[in-house]
């Protein structure tokens, strides 16, 4: 993918008016010593670089306002954005460079993040791409045809195919207004505290660093920023991901990753709770070999957290999360997008209806419920559902009683003993009620 260089990107909040000044200047100072450079932009107005003329708009700078400032080289550069009480920084620097510099720049930066970081990484600029692409064409500057042709694939907002970068561990997605990702090195600030309590972070698994810093936590992944295309690395990145559970928390193609999680959230006001699933090692696992269960309940605003490991194995809840022991039925639901797939959706309903019946209730209490499956999905997708397909999928699944109507698809599956009853329903029935019925099959 050529060049090796290093891509940094940062973002400091809760400025205050000398603060963008001072923050502003430093930058100014760290780009010329890092780049020497040939050319600025001041808000896409490119010009020859002036020092002076930086300098005098640095100094009227204050809060509310909308400024980017950019300085080039050849090949690297620094971007610096400053919108309201927000700094962002990006980077794209040479390895040579970056090596260079190292201890300058990284003193530069740990003292910017433990006064006001929000969020930080670090990573190979190709890693970068390569993960985060997802333009057919765009891919064709770092790889062949070929090699894209086998990758995930989904339709885009306009309806073009595009790569599915969700499915890449480096993939940088966003959620409650911040960015989730897995790479080199990895800084989560204070804002992070209403997703992840600071303990959750602190005994993340098998990386190379994990400290505090500041109100936040830095990672280093794997060693060497330049081989990320090694199996160990790229494992180490997903399993990062997968710990955090960013797969579960935000994806872009409409149906998730149609894998295990390893964590699982449950979010009440200031409350977060959540279920990492272990091995009996202690070691993060998929949620259908859990041995462990670790519990945390978190309160971000009053900083009160508790921590409890039980041994034991998977129970119903784990699956059907709302029961009604007076009707002996229980449920759980899915909202999808399938219109965003390129198979109507057929690989994403074989997923959660597999989910649903393919693993053992331990808890004799719950064998004789009515499991219920419901799948939220918008009222155009039932024009052209692919039932026929599907049936082919579920070939080695009894299908019964089906009921369609215009805004809904119903029926009841059975295998080995296991029952599931499974409703296709219009996403605007959730919306109309904002709730969800159990008993409304």
């Amino acid at each position: 993918m050529g060049k090796n260089q290093l891509y940094c990107v940062s973002q400091l909040y809760e400025l205050k008016q000398e603060d963008i000044r001072l923050k502003m200047e430093d930058w100014l100072i760290m780009s010329r010593l890092l780049l020497e450079p040939a050319k600025m932009s001041i808000n896409g107005k490119t010009q020859v670089f002036d020092q002076r003329i930086l300098q005098q708009l640095i100094v009227k700078l204050g809060l509310n306002e909308d400024y980017w400032l950019q300085l080039q080289n050849d090949e690297e550069e620094m971007t610096i954005h400053l919108m309201e009480d927000r700094l962002f920084e990006k980077s794209i620097l040479n390895e040579k460079t970056f090596y260079y510099w190292e201890k300058v720049y990284l003193d530069y930066l740990k003292t910017r993040l433990i006064e006001h970081g929000s969020f930080a990484y670090m990573r190979s600029y190709s890693e970068y791409l390569y993960h985060n692409t997802s333009e057919l064409v765009k891919r064709r500057s770092f790889e062949p045809a070929e090699e894209t042709r086998v990758l995930p694939k989904m339709k885009g907002l306009n309806g073009d195919v595009v790569v599915d970068c969700n499915a890449f561990p480096g993939y940088d997605v966003f959620y409650k207004g911040v960015c989730l990702t897995a790479c080199w090195r990895l800084f989560l600030g204070a804002p992070y505290k209403k997703l992840f309590a600071k303990q959750l972070l602190l005994e993340i698994q098998q990386v190379e660093q994990v400290a505090e810093l500041g109100e936040g936590v830095v990672f280093e992944l794997y060693k060497d920023p330049f081989q990320w295309e090694e199996a160990a690395n790229l494992k180490f990145q997903q399993l990062f991901r997968d710990q955090l559970g960013i797969p579960q928390l935000s994806y872009t193609n409409g149906v998730g990753l149609l894998k295990q999680p390893y964590i699982e959230f449950a979010f009440e006001d200031t409350v977060i709770q959540t279920v990492q699933y272990q091995n009996e090692r202690f070691q993060p696992t998929e949620k259908r070999n859990a041995s462990y269960f670790v519990t945390r309940t978190y309160n971000f605003l009053t900083d009160q957290y508790r921590v409890n490991r039980m041994e034991g194995g998977l129970n119903a809840l784990a699956y059907f999360p709302w029961i009604d022991d007076k009707s002996e039925r229980m449920m759980n639901y899915h909202i999808l997008y399938p219109e965003l797939t390129l198979d109507q959706g057929l690989a994403a309903f074989e997923y959660y209806i597999r989910d649903s019946m393919e693993f053992e209730i331990r808890d004799k209490r719950y064998k004789d419920y009515t499991a219920i499956l419901q799948l939220f999905i918008p009222k155009k997708a039932f024009l052209d559902f692919p039932l026929e397909e599907l049936r082919r999928a579920l070939n080695d699944i009894t299908i019964h009683q089906i009921s369609r109507k215009n805004d809904s698809l119903t029926f009841s599956l059975e295998k080995e003993k296991k029952h599931l009853i499974v409703s296709f329903i219009d996403q605007k029935k959730v919306a109309l009620k904002n709730q969800l019925d159990i008993l409304e099959i």
